[in-house]
């Protein structure tokens, strides 16, 4: 049966909200990938942190596009997630950082299905990873194995504003997990996810260092055992796990074994990154 077509007198608002600190090499690219969206209704916020290069320049510059801007000192990630949020207006609040970047047609196609389908809460997509100006690989988003591990691209997450109303806004608890927190509190309620199969955002690939990725994988565990109760992804063992995984990957990409690793990133990775 074919889809209904969609009744652009009817589309909601989407607000964007970007982050940044000390970004003023990345912003412009963020902001440019949204200010020319093929979508028209589209309110967008930037929250700075405080920066002290050159970036509240470029916001200065950009102003007569952005429904709201500040810069001033946050209590980290979270917060500046929080401060955006409060200030959308629309009915789907998406979020992009500086230094990523949206395809041109991104709000357009999530627009569509949230517009179709009111009993859609999330949607997410694909991310592309770059490495400079070269393409590195794909990442999909699979909602079905959050309570697994971070599962879905957060660049690629659109979700509606009352949802956030029913959850809760960012924990200030976590530094480099709250996104994965969000998404398994918003699932865990009972949220609707739907993934799309194509790209929705880009993110340069600079790697990991190994303070904060173990300090991420720490905190996924934390959010699993206050969200998930008693189960397996819970359990020490089940932390273990992932940390030889992870430890294994590193290794892989030290070593140069570039086609073993992609084997592992297609075959054996729970979500799949591929070329």
């Amino acid at each position: 049966m074919p889809s209904q077509p969609v009744n652009k007198l009817e589309r909601p608002l989407i607000s964007v909200i970007t982050i940044v600190l000390n970004g003023e090499n990345e912003l412009r690219q963020t902001i440019n990938s949204v200010l020319q969206q093929t979508y028209e209704r589209v309110e967008y916020i930037v929250i700075d942190g405080g920066s002290a290069d050159g970036t509240v320049a470029i916001l200065k510059e950009y102003e007569p596009h952005l429904a709201y801007w500040s810069s001033e000192k946050d209590k980290g990630i979270s917060d500046a997630f929080n401060k955006g949020i409060a200030r959308a207006k629309g009915e789907i609040v998406g979020l992009i950082n500086a230094g990523d970047w949206y395809e041109p047609d991104t709000l357009e196609q999530v627009a569509a299905v949230f517009q179709r389908d009111k009993s859609v809460d999330v949607v997410c997509g694909t991310l592309q990873f770059w490495k400079g100006k070269c393409r590195e690989y794909l990442c999909t988003s699979v909602p079905q194995l959050l309570e697994c591990e971070m599962s879905v691209t957060h660049p690629t997450c659109f979700v509606r504003k009352e949802s956030y109303s029913r959850a809760g806004l960012f924990s200030l608890d976590y530094k480099m997990a709250m996104d994965y927190e969000m998404l398994l509190r918003l699932k865990k309620l009972g949220c609707r996810f739907v993934s799309l199969n194509c790209v929705l955002a880009n993110m340069q690939h600079y790697g990991v260092s190994e303070e904060n990725w173990q300090a991420a994988l720490h905190e996924t565990h934390r959010a699993r055992k206050a969200l998930l109760g008693s189960s397996f992804y819970t359990t020490i063992w089940y932390y273990w796990f992932l940390y030889l995984k992870r430890r294994i990957r590193l290794l892989l990409e030290e070593l140069g074994w570039e086609r073993v690793l992609r084997f592992y990133r297609k075959r054996i990775a729970l979500v799949k990154k591929f070329k």
